[in-house]
């Protein structure tokens, strides 16, 4: 084998398997990281996916890690956003994709292939057809050749593989916590995984400075404390605020004010600020 191409199981993705498969048929594997964080249809996205490619002589592997909930548990906090502290994608994605790689090629002579495309985002415009060396893969030259592909022209490619393209990113971490406004409106109220994150968020308790340990910083959300209000501030119209702290995340009654700085445009698309936090990361080893 030649090539690892790197597989979310979203739109990308599926376009870079088709791409791959007819100008490098039979010299590449697929890889997919578990982050234990998917929504729960994923799975069985990611079973269909490994299916088709086997019907096409393709091998889909999977690598296995301590899971989201595991990690923040572990580091009793949640990853920031486009930052250095997003180590959720070391932890959940970087580190296995290396052990994979260190066990399947120990020599560094395989290219590591990922879907990433120019028109994505400004972080990722002037993008490089090859990346020599990359030090996010263990020295490995990584090739992206989707770079220069608009929608249709990746589109085409995923219909090509025999399915139609997804109205949204991948669902490999659900909700990533770069989630923007609209991510978080398309949250059902009754989902199974609000249930769970209210239950992390509480569990956490509070930081040295009486702050509630939550998924997304209120500044980001509208001042929304906890899942449910910025699930709330992704459904409400632009310049929703919250107006009040739930019981459950106060510090022993004392915070009586909403925090500071509350801002209404991270996340958001159509702001500058909100492009630059766009779900991305430069190893391209989160999907879309």
């Amino acid at each position: 084998m030649k090539y690892i191409v790197t597989c979310s199981g979203g739109n990308d993705s599926i376009a870079l398997i088709e791409l791959m498969h007819e100008q490098h048929k039979g010299q590449f594997e697929c890889l997919y990281n578990d982050t234990g964080w998917a929504r729960k249809d994923w799975p069985a996205r990611i079973d269909l996916v490994k299916s088709m490619c086997a019907e096409k002589g393709i091998k889909f592997n999977i690598t296995k890690s301590i899971g989201m909930e595991g990690v923040v548990r572990k580091n009793k906090g949640w990853p920031m956003p486009a930052s250095a502290m997003q180590w959720c994608t070391m932890h959940l994605k970087e580190k296995p994709s290396t052990e994979f790689y260190e066990t399947k090629d120990p020599d560094c002579e395989m290219v590591i292939v990922t879907g990433r495309r120019r028109a994505e985002s400004q972080n990722r415009a002037n993008l490089d057809m090859w990346q020599y060396e990359s030090k996010k893969h263990g020295g490995r030259d990584v090739f992206n050749p989707m770079i220069n592909f608009n929608e249709a022209d990746r589109d085409l490619y995923i219909r090509k593989f025999g399915l139609e393209p997804l109205p949204h990113q991948s669902m490999e971490c659900y909700p990533c916590v770069c989630a923007n406004k609209k991510d978080l409106a398309a949250m059902p109220l009754d989902d199974d995984r609000i249930q769970l994150i209210e239950i992390i968020e509480t569990d956490l308790g509070f930081t040295r400075n009486k702050k509630p340990r939550v998924m997304f910083r209120p500044y980001r959300v509208g001042g929304g404390v906890g899942i449910r209000q910025a699930v709330a501030w992704g459904r409400g119209e632009r310049g929703f605020k919250s107006t009040f702290i739930p019981n459950e995340y106060k510090f022993k009654g004392e915070q009586t004010e909403m925090f500071e700085g509350v801002s209404d445009v991270a996340y958001d698309l159509e702001t500058k600020e909100g492009r630059e936090l766009a779900r991305q990361c430069d190893g391209g080893f989160c999907g879309s």
